[in-house]
C-alpha cells in the first residue's frame, strides 16, 4: 500500500523514531504496569531515548550501542528495562529493513548478547526467558528484512517494466525509421532527381520557371537531409540532439526566411544573435516554429503576403512571434497537424504557444524556456 511505503521509507526514519520515543516518554510518565523505576533505570531509559535520536541514521550503531547499554545496566542494578528493550527491538527492525549482510548479523549477535545479559538473573532460574528475550529481537528483525526484500522486489519489477517499455519504444522507433527511409525518403529523393533532370535537360526559356525548379530541388535536398538525420535519431536508442547545431541556428533561420522570400513573401525578420547559446532541443524548437509558421503564412495568407518575424532571447525565455497582415487567402486554422506538433514540441520544453487571428491577419507566438548549451 502507498502509505506503508511512505511510512517505512528511509527518509522518514526520524519520524518513525519520534513515534517510538513519544511512546517511551509516555510509559515513563504513566507506567501503566505500576512497575517501579530506580535511578539506574531512569538514566538508562533517558539515555536510550537520547542515543536513539543521535544514532538515527545508522541502524547498526544504534543496535550495538543500545545492546551495550542494556547489558551494562545489569551490572549497575537496572531493574526495569522496558524502554531500553523496546528501543532495541525497534532498532533491530530498522537494521533488518535498511541493512543486510555482515552488519545485520553482527547487530543481531550484539543485540541478543545484550538482551541475555540484561536478563541474566532470570535466565539461570527460567531458561525459557532466553527464548522470549531472543524472540523480542528476532521477530522485529525478520519483519524488517521482509519489508526490505518486498521493496527490493518491487524495485526490480519496476526496472524490468521500464526495460520492457524501453525495448518496445526502440522497436517502434526502428519501425518508423524504416518506413521513413524506405517510403518517404525514397519519394523525396525521386522528386529531387526528376526536378534535377527537368532543370538540366529540358529547354526552359522562362527564368521564373527555372527559379522555381531550382527552389524545389534545393528544398527537396534539404528535406532529404533532414529525413536522413531523423532516421539516424530514431535508430539511436538514446538519441543525441544533433538535428540542429545551435552554432548554426542563425544561418538556418535566415535560410528559412530566404526560402519564404523566394516564394514571394515579404518577410521582415529580427533574430537575436544570442540564440546560438541555446541547447539543441530549444534551437530545434525555434527553427521548427519559424519553418512551420512561415509555411502557414504562405498557405493561408498567400505568397504575396507580408509578415514580421521576431525571435528574442529574454533572460530565461525565448520569445517567438510571427505576424502576417492577411493576403489573398482568408486566415484560417491549420488544416493539418502542424500547429498541433508545434504546440506539443513547445509544451514538452515547458513553454506555451498561442495561434490566433489578429487584425488583420494571423499571429503565432510562443514563449520557450531558454535552456543554455553546456559549456
Amino acid at each position: 500500500m502507498p502509505w506503508v511505503e511512505w511510512l517505512f521509507a528511509e527518509r522518514h526514519t526520524f519520524g518513525r523514531l519520534s513515534i517510538v520515543g513519544l511512546a517511551g516518554v509516555g510509559y515513563l510518565a504513566i507506567r501503566p504496569d505500576g512497575a517501579s523505576i530506580n535511578t539506574v533505570d531512569w538514566i538508562l531509559s533517558i539515555g536510550t531515548l537520547i542515543y536513539g535520536f543521535a544514532a538515527v541514521w545508522s541502524p547498526f550503531w544504534s543496535v550495538t550501542g543500545l545492546a551495550a547499554a542494556i547489558g551494562a545496566g545489569w551490572f549497575f542494578g537496572a531493574d526495569n528495562d522496558v524502554v531500553p528493550t523496546v528501543g532495541l527491538a525497534w532498532a533491530m527492525f530498522e537494521l533488518g529493513m535498511r541493512r543486510s549482510g555482515r552488519p545485520m548479523w553482527i547487530g543481531l549477535a550484539a543485540g541478543l548478547l545484550g538482551s541475555v545479559v540484561s536478563d541474566l538473573d532470570d535466565a539461570w532460574r527460567e531458561p525459557i526467558t532466553v527464548f522470549f528475550a531472543s524472540a523480542i529481537l528476532v521477530v522485529p528483525l525478520l519483519i524488517g528484512v521482509q519489508l526490505r526484500m518486498a521493496r527490493e522486489l518491487a524495485r526490480q519489477a519496476s526496472d524490468r517494466a521500464a526495460q520492457v517499455v524501453s525495448r518496445v519504444r526502440a522497436e517502434e522507433r526502428a519501425t518508423i525509421a524504416r518506413e521513413l527511409h524506405d517510403i518517404v525518403a525514397h519519394h523525396v529523393a525521386s522528386i529531387v532527381l526528376r526536378v534535377s533532370v527537368a532543370a538540366d535537360v529540358l529547354p526552359i526559356e522562362d527564368a521564373r520557371v527555372r527559379k522555381v525548379l531550382d527552389d524545389v530541388r534545393t528544398t527537396g535536398s534539404s528535406a532529404l537531409t533532414d529525413l536522413r538525420r531523423l532516421v539516424a535519431v530514431l535508430r539511436d536508442v538514446q538519441p543525441a540532439d544533433y538535428l540542429v547545431d545551435p552554432a548554426g541556428l542563425v544561418l538556418a533561420l535566415e535560410s528559412a526566411v530566404d526560402r519564404s522570400r523566394g516564394l514571394g513573401l515579404t518577410v521582415e525578420a529580427a533574430i537575436d544573435p544570442t540564440v546560438t547559446e541555446l541547447d539543441s532541443r530549444t534551437a530545434l524548437a525555434v527553427l521548427r516554429l519559424t519553418q512551420e509558421g512561415l509555411a502557414n503564412v504562405a498557405k493561408h495568407a498567400g505568397t504575396a503576403a507580408r509578415a514580421e518575424l521576431s525571435i528574442d532571447v529574454r533572460g530565461e525565455q525565448v520569445a517567438f512571434e510571427l505576424r502576417d497582415f492577411g493576403g489573398s487567402a482568408a486566415p484560417t486554422g491549420d488544416g493539418g497537424h502542424g500547429l498541433v506538433g508545434l504546440r506539443e514540441r513547445v509544451e514538452l520544453l515547458g513553454g506555451g504557444l498561442l495561434a490566433a487571428p489578429a487584425t488583420p491577419g494571423w499571429r503565432l507566438s510562443a514563449l520557450v524556456p531558454a535552456m543554455r548549451a553546456a559549456s
